[in-house]
């Protein structure tokens, strides 16, 4: 299971990620539960804590190599 950081790093990297507020699917009361990017918060995040997408792995893969390349 990834981590809260990793999660909200994933977010702000992925190109398909669509926040929930955007698509209506949280209420107006709910805004200020939706912090900052994060899976946890966007459309293609399921129940069981998976992208439906399954582009979790590839993200975070992208990203090491990315940050490999920087050292």
């Amino acid at each position: 299971m990834e981590s809260k950081e990793q999660l909200n790093k994933i977010a702000m990297y992925c190109d398909k990620y669509r926040c929930r507020i955007h698509d209506d699917e949280i209420s107006l009361k709910n805004i200020q539960e939706v912090e900052r990017e994060s899976c946890t918060n966007c459309v293609h995040f399921t129940s069981k804590k998976t992208c439906e997408l399954d582009l979790i792995d590839q993200v975070l893969s992208s990203l090491a190599m990315e940050n490999d390349l920087k050292s």
